[in-house]
């Protein structure tokens, strides 16, 4: 059985993809006092610029650091250049799969984040259902599914898990005023 694809590439790596401009740089990962000072806990470079990545990707997009993931050089640098490491350092950082998870525990707590849970899912999947009454857009039902872990605090799931979590457009009415295009 084919797997179905909702998304577009361009509309998945919008969703949970790193950006690298300056301006979403600034916004999105600007670290604060409090951020740096729980940074400085860490004893080595690889290990500060390790944990401040995986706090700015918690906060945006909202996900974990992949287990193979190396952020954007942009973002390296950017993070980097705030707790005074060099981008390079974070090779080190990945090599310790253990190291990252203590981390992401501790992250977790930080900032008030935790793993999606089968209720946010379920909430994710109302959002996702109200979205496609008023558009057969997939884009705009998918952001609409993330916009409801983020506010319920949930980390977000592979981009997979959230493509099958929103209905496709078969399974729901067209949109109020729209003819159903099949």
């Amino acid at each position: 059985m084919a797997k179905r694809k909702l998304l577009k590439d361009q509309d998945r790596r919008k969703l949970v993809d790193i950006p690298v401009d300056d301006d979403n740089l600034m916004r999105h990962y600007s670290l604060s006092l409090a951020d740096r000072l729980e940074i400085e806990l860490r004893r080595r470079n690889h290990n500060r610029l390790g944990f401040a990545i995986q706090l700015c990707l918690m906060r945006y997009p909202g996900r974990a650091l992949g287990a193979e993931e190396t952020p954007p050089r942009a973002m390296l640098k950017y993070v980097a250049d705030q707790i005074g490491a060099a981008p390079g350092e974070f090779a080190l950082y990945a090599r310790r799969e253990e190291t990252r998870r203590d981390h992401m525990a501790r992250l977790m707590v930080y900032l008030n984040k935790r793993s999606a849970t089968l209720q946010d899912r379920r909430a994710a999947l109302l959002a996702a259902v109200q979205a496609a009454t008023m558009s057969d857009d997939g884009a705009a039902i998918a952001s609409s599914t993330v916009a409801a872990f983020r506010e319920r605090g949930a980390l977000l799931p592979a981009i997979d898990t959230i493509e099958r979590i929103v209905p496709c457009r078969p399974c729901h009415s067209p949109a109020p005023g729209r003819k159903n295009s099949d």
